[in-house]
């Protein structure tokens, strides 16, 4: 009985131990003593000069009365790494520039967790549609010349309410996505083509907007969608090793190209009803290619009679093990779908590959 307590008490310290290795955080041989945050710097920028997986930036700030708050890091600060408790943590001295003569400092943002020129596009307009966000929504109706293209300035017609003074999205219903598998339909990709601001309210539900920019000729029957306030735009998102229950798929990209690689925006077949959220990070990896064992084949033909190949002329298929080829990060969900940044890729990233747990 003894014995059997011992054994498992070897046991449990052993997966302990293996616990702490696997969760230390691995430094890069040549990350940098002093780093001066730059202006154009980002979290994920900084974190990939210490870090082999800099998606786990919020640890290398965690437990650091310094750095309490990360999103509190600017252009200037002057980041060093010690150790506490053995494991590496960021500090950081704010540089002061000392002038004998008064004067107001200049206020700069704190830099973000990625470079948001990347993303920005599809964080202030909506991209995808499902059919709740499609019931009775405003469609132009046209202008009083009946131009195709709609110029500056002029006024537009709006079959809806649309509350005078705010700032509205023009779209064009485009392409549906569909699960490659289960043939689930999981919404419909809007097509941006201008702002408009809604300036007075008419009878018979009509509204008078003005249009403020122009991408493509506006159509009858195009929708009218709000946009979100500028301000409120989030620049931090935290990465989370999220668990999926099981596997999802990159279903394009969200620009008209058919591969894809680091820094680039897809679409991935997990939303919100799969409890995936901002900041969610994945493995992105290569499906295990379909390979003919013909080594195998031509070893069966060798000691096989006429008669066994005649009836048994099966090839010998095998499956390769999926590869892991990359990373992303989701950074904006909607029920079936959700935006997701390459944050990393060793290989050119293509529709129908696979999104997996880290």
């Amino acid at each position: 009985m003894k014995g059997k307590k011992l054994v498992w008490l070897w046991a449990s310290l052993l997966l302990l131990v293996g616990s702490a290795i696997a969760d230390t955080l691995k430094l890069k041989e040549d990350f940098p003593e002093v780093y001066v945050v730059k202006k154009g710097d980002t979290l994920w920028d900084i974190s990939e000069l210490y870090l082999h997986s800099p998606w786990l930036w919020p640890r290398l700030w965690q437990y650091n009365p310094q750095i309490e708050n990360p999103h509190l890091i600017y252009p200037g600060d002057r980041l060093s790494l010690i150790y506490e408790n053995g494991e590496p943590r960021l500090v950081r001295k704010r540089i002061v520039k000392v002038s004998p003569k008064a004067h107001i400092e200049e206020k700069t943002k704190p830099i973000p967790t990625i470079n948001l020129s990347a993303i920005s596009a599809f964080l202030s307009h909506d991209h995808i549609a499902d059919e709740d966000m499609l019931k009775d929504v405003p469609y132009v109706l046209g202008d009083n010349d009946a131009q195709s293209r709609i110029a500056i300035g002029r006024a537009m017609y709006v079959r809806g309410q649309l509350k005078p003074g705010k700032y509205f999205g023009v779209y064009r219903l485009a392409n549906k996505y569909q699960d490659p598998f289960t043939k689930e339909e999981l919404g419909q990709k809007l097509e941006f083509i201008a702002v408009a601001v809604s300036e007075r309210l008419h009878d018979d539900n009509i509204s008078q907007v003005k249009v403020t920019q122009v991408l493509k000729e506006i159509n009858q029957g195009d929708i009218i969608l709000p946009l979100p306030d500028q301000d409120r735009l989030p620049a931090y998102f935290v990465p989370t090793n999220k668990h999926l229950d099981d596997n999802g798929y990159i279903l394009s990209a969200a620009t008209d190209t058919s591969v894809m690689s680091r820094y680039d925006v897809v679409i991935i077949n997990k939303g919100s009803r799969d409890k995936v959220a901002p900041g969610d990070m994945f493995a992105i990896a290569q499906p295990g290619k379909v390979v003919i064992d013909k080594v195998k084949r031509k070893s069966y033909e060798d000691m096989a009679n006429r008669y066994d190949r005649a009836f048994n002329d099966e090839q010998e298929n095998v499956t390769l093990p999926n590869e892991k080829v990359g990373e992303l990060m989701v950074f904006k969900t909607y029920e079936k779908l959700s935006y997701a940044i390459i944050t990393d890729s060793k290989v050119t990233i293509r529709p129908q590959y696979l999104v997996e747990n880290l």
